[in-house]
């Protein structure tokens, strides 16, 4: 993913990582389900998300946002309150309380992204 991201109908996802692998997984997730994907890095998440209308969800992976958990809460409470998704290894429950402590909705193992991911964009938020 790039910062350009891809087209997609239902709005965009925001990917928080830099690795490479799990971004291309998710991005073929995001598009799978209709929408836009990009990638941002953990301290423009906020600033992206309450400037643009179109971010339906953020997708973080754990291993690099770990230490940004409030921000991308946070985030999530401004602009079009994106969906706030958390990618973990399924190894790693400590990641996976944290992530929902801190008020991630979804907690996906990366095995998961290509079944779950698609399924959870699509679901219509509470």
């Amino acid at each position: 993913m790039s910062e350009g991201g891809t087209k997609g109908e239902n709005g965009v996802v925001l990917f928080v990582g830099r690795d490479i692998f799990l971004g291309t997984m998710v991005s073929q997730a995001v598009q799978r389900a209709g929408f836009s994907s990009r990638s941002v890095t953990p301290a423009k998440v906020y600033n992206t998300v309450s400037e643009d209308l179109s971010v339906r969800a953020v997708v973080a992976d754990l291993k690099e946002a770990k230490e940004y958990l409030s921000e991308i809460v946070e985030a999530g409470s401004t602009g079009s309150h994106p969906k706030l998704i958390a990618i973990t290894f399924h190894t790693d429950l400590e990641s996976k309380r944290q992530a929902q402590k801190a008020g991630f909705e979804h907690v996906i193992h990366r095995s998961q992204i290509a079944s779950h991911l698609p399924q959870i964009l699509v679901e219509k938020k509470p």
